[in-house]
């Protein structure tokens, strides 16, 4: 009866004896492992997926997500998640990102048309809804940004999420950081 975790090597035998299907842990190891504060194991797991599976869009769309997040190699970011969304066109996550990721590049036309696109397959997620809500702002829609950010709020999500869109909508998404800060 073995307690010890597998070794390296036990591990790469293991994973070469499961073949290219392994790909899966390494993409949920690597979930977990972002969740618990570890994003270089998060993205050595993310990296090791793509490797095996090389087209596979979720993959793609957390790693090319996680990157503009966290402002690293965007350029990188940028192919990933468009790749994702050229190979699932139809999930409304990946086309969130693609949004995101245009806005982040100042594409904000773009990024208004791209976050419409993910609303309408996505209409009950909340995250994806304050997105348009950003664009909209930043594009100078204020009245309709508002709505959305209002329509976000009332579908609930995490306490961070709540507190940003409330903050956006008593000061505008400008100032909505710096009031978060002070609090």
């Amino acid at each position: 009866r073995r307690i010890n975790p597998l070794t390296p090597e036990e591990q790469d035998r293991f994973g070469q004896s499961l073949g290219p299907a392994v790909w899966n842990l390494h993409y949920l190891r690597a979930m977990m492992r972002d969740r618990g504060g570890d994003w270089p194991g998060a993205e050595a797991d993310l990296r090791e997926a793509l490797r095996l599976y090389p087209n596979e869009p979720g993959v793609l769309n957390y790693l090319g997500y996680s990157l503009l997040e966290k402002g690293h190699r965007l350029p990188e970011a940028r192919t990933l998640i468009e790749q994702a969304a050229a190979l699932r066109p139809g999930d409304g996550g990946v086309i969130d990102s693609l949004g995101w990721m245009q806005l982040q590049a100042g594409e904000v036309d773009a990024a208004v048309a791209t976050l419409e696109r993910a609303v309408s397959l996505e209409p009950l997620d909340p995250t994806v809804i304050s997105h348009l809500g950003d664009a909209l702002w930043r594009q100078g829609r204020r009245i309709e940004a508002r709505h959305r950010w209002r329509q976000a709020l009332g579908l609930g999500s995490d306490a961070d999420l709540q507190r940003g869109l409330q903050a956006r909508l008593d000061y505008g998404l400008d100032a909505a950081p710096a009031m978060l800060a002070q609090r």
